[in-house]
């Protein structure tokens, strides 16, 4: 059984201004345990995606929600979990995008999801609580450098 060293924590609001503080996580965590680069990058973006889309399109009202962030290390993986009491949305089921069709005909959207399950080595859904819990999962290299 792989251990799991629990990292950081962090509650944000609904609101797209709080992702530089996810991403500030991302880079410190990144910092202090030798994450590659390259790594670190699609885990930001992953992240920058999928909490954007939950704070875009999640909620039906105004009010403010809590999203939880949780970051681990399990094995050689980067854990982090998106957990949020949106709108029951699971991105795995997210159709791929139309990326041959023709400008013009292209449905707006999609990109984003698309593109964070092309960057991550894993993810995982699941809805509990009346919570959305996605799971993403990035295999780390440490950077030897300095």
């Amino acid at each position: 059984m792989t251990a799991t060293k629990k990292l950081a924590s962090l509650v944000i609001k609904n609101d797209l201004a709080e992702l530089a503080q996810v991403s500030e996580i991302v880079e410190d965590i990144g910092q202090k345990h030798g994450i590659s680069a390259e790594a670190l990058y699609a885990v930001n973006l992953a992240l920058e995606e999928i909490l954007a889309n939950v704070i875009s399109y999640g909620y039906a009202d105004q009010g403010e929600h809590q999203i939880i962030v949780r970051f681990e290390m399990e094995g050689g993986d980067f854990v982090v979990e998106i957990e949020d009491d949106a709108r029951p949305f699971n991105p795995l089921e997210a159709p791929p995008p139309e990326v041959e069709a023709p400008l013009t005909e292209k449905p707006l959207g999609g990109l984003g999801i698309h593109l964070t399950r092309t960057m991550m080595d894993g993810m995982a859904y699941r809805r509990e609580r009346e919570k959305n819990i996605l799971t993403m999962r990035k295999k780390i290299a440490i950077d030897h450098k300095g």
